[in-house]
């Protein structure tokens, strides 16, 4: 597959953050319909690493004429913030909000990438954000003001304004935070159908195993300095993990869930 048709294309990327290096030579594809998952342990590089593929924090080992990112065979590089916005959506780890606003106004925000300067949104662009709050189910939430939300309805409140959004390349940091298990599922679940529909990709961290061994296809072991990329059902190993987050850890499975979980230890007291 041509670079073009790739919506991520990450060669040789040095992700650093101050004169710390947290990676060297960071090269992988991601190719539409495919979810990636990123795992470390805190301080490795994770959500570094996705500000950078995000274009929202600079790559210091650019050269001129030569790009470690590419967005649809495009150096990420060579695109202002409005092709940047059309073409990625990005989920930081956690949502604030200065100003009121409603559910629905929220969710439609994502639809600003789409329009140019003073242009009001369109009936079009009302329909995306309609069914995107259908999809997550936040209709009765539609004319709540933002600011009088619990923290997981705000995270899926988010999450909506990305499926709105409708872009190639979903990136998103932590997103099952503060969901409760059934509706880490529920999202995630409409995340990637949603993507999968519009053969966009996804990128993201999480720190629940078990969410990363449901719908990782390829994986990102980040920590250490180094990364290690390969197939889910090949990476996520008991003994990998065990060496990354620097504790014994069991692998967990039956038949329909398999994940990962630190073993019991003695007790200290």
């Amino acid at each position: 597959m041509s670079t073009a048709a790739l919506p991520l294309h990450v060669r040789d990327l040095t992700v650093k953050r101050g004169a710390r290096v947290l990676c060297e030579a960071l090269s992988f594809d991601v190719r539409p319909n495919e979810c990636w998952v990123i795992i470390g342990p805190n301080g490795a590089g994770k959500s570094t690493l996705l500000l950078m593929l995000a274009g929202l924090l600079p790559s210091e080992d650019e050269m001129p004429g030569r790009s470690s990112v590419e967005w649809s065979g495009v150096p990420l590089s060579s695109l202002n913030t409005h092709q940047r916005a059309r073409h990625r959506a990005f989920l930081a780890s956690q949502q604030s909000d200065v100003f009121s606003a409603t559910v629905f106004d929220a969710v439609l925000t994502g639809r600003h990438p789409h329009l140019a300067a003073w242009q009001w949104e369109s009936a079009t662009d009302v329909a995306a954000a309609e069914t995107a709050l259908a999809r997550l189910k936040l209709e009765p939430l539609a004319m709540r003001d933002v600011r009088t939300l619990s923290a997981g309805e705000r995270q899926r409140v988010a999450l909506a304004a990305m499926l709105a959004q409708e872009p190639a390349l979903y990136l998103l940091d932590e997103p099952a935070s503060h969901l409760d298990p059934a509706q880490q599922i529920e999202a995630l679940d409409t995340i990637l159908a949603h993507a999968r529909e519009h053969r966009a990709a996804v990128v993201m961290v999480l720190h629940e195993l078990h969410l990363a061994t449901r719908y990782a296809d390829n994986v990102i072991l980040l920590g250490r300095g180094q990364a290690q990329i390969g197939s889910a059902a090949e990476t996520l190993t008991a003994e990998r993990l065990s060496s990354l987050f620097n504790t014994p850890m069991a692998a967990l499975e039956g038949d329909r869930i398999k994940s990962f979980a630190p073993e019991k230890r003695a007790s200290l007291f």
